[in-house]
Order: structure tokens, then C-alpha cells, then sequence
């Protein structure tokens, strides 16, 4: 089961929402998750199962994008796990970027 995450910065005020995880129906090839765009900084929601061994991504689930997740617990979809709090910001870029699950998806 996929899911509507929200994210916001604590520092910045920089938001967003992005979709993680695939539904019952798509899970196999689809698997959205959220990545910085090395080239443009840009966060960006993109499919994991196509773009999983691009360069030109570094994931969320990535230990380089986490911070202190102060021993909360995680976002797991599978394998990938996005730590909840102090998440690598793309705007302010200091590791204080939450997320939390605002709708579960089928």
C-alpha cells in the first residue's frame, strides 16, 4: 500500500507532498519515492523500480539524505525506509526536513 507523504522544513518553511510507495494493483513496477536531482537540486517524486542505479538521483532512503531521526520510527515501503524527522532539505539544505503519512493509497 502506497501513500500520500507531506513534507516540511522546520527551519525554511519549505513544503511539499509527494506520493511513496506503489498500490495492490501497480506495486511490482511502479514505486514512487522522493530523490534529490543531483544536477538541479530539485526534489523530485520519481519511480524507483526504473531509476533505482541512476546516477543523476540520490533517494531519501539513501543514509547521505538522513539526518537525526531523533528514534523515531521509519517509512518503510519494502527495502526503503525514509527516516520522519531531520531529512535533508533541498532548499535551506540543512537536515531538518519532516515527513508524515497524510493519506494511505491503494
Amino acid at each position: 500500500m502506497g501513500s500520500i507523504v507531506s513534507a516540511k522544513c522546520k527551519i525554511c518553511d519549505f513544503n511539499t507532498e509527494f506520493n511513496y510507495g506503489g498500490n495492490k494493483l501497480d506495486f511490482q513496477v511502479n514505486c514512487p519515492v522522493p530523490a534529490i536531482n543531483v544536477k538541479t537540486g530539485q526534489l523530485e517524486n520519481i519511480n524507483y523500480k526504473i531509476e533505482k542505479n541512476n546516477s543523476k538521483y540520490k533517494f531519501y532512503s539513501n543514509k547521505e539524505l538522513k539526518g537525526n531521526n531523533e528514534n523515531n520510527y521509519t517509512l518503510d515501503n519494502f527495502d526503503l525506509k525514509l527516516n520522519i524527522k531531520n531529512n535533508y532539505c533541498p532548499n535551506c539544505k540543512k537536515y531538518s526536513f519532516d515527513f508524515q503519512v497524510i493519506m494511505l493509497t491503494d
